[in-house]
């Protein structure tokens, strides 16, 4: 796996990361408003199956291995369904809230992962 693709695959999640962020504030800003219906984003992880990560050998004695090994399966999940107001709004700050944590703390786990590759790839320079 080349570092340029790893690093390509942080930045999207920050990209992604910053439209769910955006989505959740739209939840949230039309928490009153009468008939809103709130939205969320498809997982990130739906994407890495279209990315195209395989690993590289750069010896001979290095173990090879099918990349039908690395491929998952996708299973459906259900989102639990809020309580829908009198006023059609279904938006709960509660769940909203979550999802902003959520977000912060992939948010933190990708700036500490791009800080991780940044720092090896100055110490291998510096040789």
């Amino acid at each position: 796996m080349a570092i340029n693709n790893v690093l390509d695959l942080a930045a999207r999640q920050a990209s992604w990361l910053l439209s769910r962020e955006n989505q959740v504030a739209r939840n949230v800003a039309n928490a009153n408003t009468p008939g809103y219906k709130t939205a969320d984003l498809t997982p990130f992880e739906a994407s890495l199956q279209t990315a195209s990560l395989q690993l590289t050998t750069t010896s001979r004695r290095h173990i090879s291995v099918p990349q039908s090994e690395f491929q998952t399966t996708s299973e459906e999940t259900t989102t639990e369904k809020s309580d829908t107001f009198l006023s059609g709004n279904n938006v709960s700050l509660e769940s909203e809230m979550m999802k902003g944590g959520e977000i912060n703390r992939a948010y933190s786990l990708n700036a500490a992962v791009v800080k991780a590759f940044n720092s090896m790839l100055v110490q291998s320079a510096k040789g």
